[in-house]
């Protein structure tokens, strides 16, 4: 039996960035997957329904995080700054509500329940983003700069509270193991 170390990064597992101080996400946690079996391959469709996932949601953790570091810390919250931050936001968002939809039917059961959680989830932060930077540029009062604040928070909210985008699914079966070893995406490079 041949021991695997898998670092599984857990999409926001409780992250603390935001995008005002500039804060980086604290390290993945690790995960020691031992499989029971080293003859048996991975199912391939479970392996490429896990990667996109995985893809998808770290893709925006990287991008979110790469974006809050070239912020730097003390930055001075304008109109200007907010608008942008905020379209920035909407954006990423959105490609992970297009990369989640354009998954297949999940092979893994409670997959689907996991998806639909986060789509739902990064829809809201997309849509509270987009329209929190339309109300933001419309307006030039303070009513509206301080609801562009508020929409920035929620925007940022898969961030701060996905803890387990995989808790629906039954995670602990050699197969499963297995195929989340060899899902490339859910092994973060550092």
């Amino acid at each position: 039996m041949k021991t695997k170390t898998l670092l599984v990064f857990l999409a926001g597992a409780l992250f603390a960035m935001t995008a005002c101080s500039g804060e980086a996400a604290p390290p993945p946690p690790t995960v020691t997957v031992t499989p029971t079996s080293t003859t048996s391959q991975p199912d391939t469709k479970t392996v490429a329904w896990l990667d996109g996932m995985c893809g998808a949601i770290f893709g925006y953790v990287k991008a979110s995080n790469d974006h809050a570091s070239k912020q730097g810390s003390g930055v001075e919250v304008t109109r200007p700054w907010l608008s942008e931050n905020l379209g920035v936001r909407a954006e990423l968002a959105g490609k992970v509500v297009d990369g989640l939809n354009a998954l297949p039917v999940s092979p893994i059961p409670g997959g689907d329940t996991a998806k639909k959680s986060l789509v739902d989830s990064y829809t809201t932060a997309r849509d509270a983003a987009a329209e929190g930077k339309r109300k933001l540029d419309a307006s030039k009062s303070q009513t509206a700069l301080d609801a562009g604040l508020k929409a920035l928070e929620a925007a940022q909210k898969p961030l701060t509270e996905t803890t387990d985008p995989f808790a629906a699914v039954k995670m602990d079966t050699p197969e499963m193991l297995a195929a989340m070893a060899a899902a490339k995406k859910c092994v973060p490079t550092p």
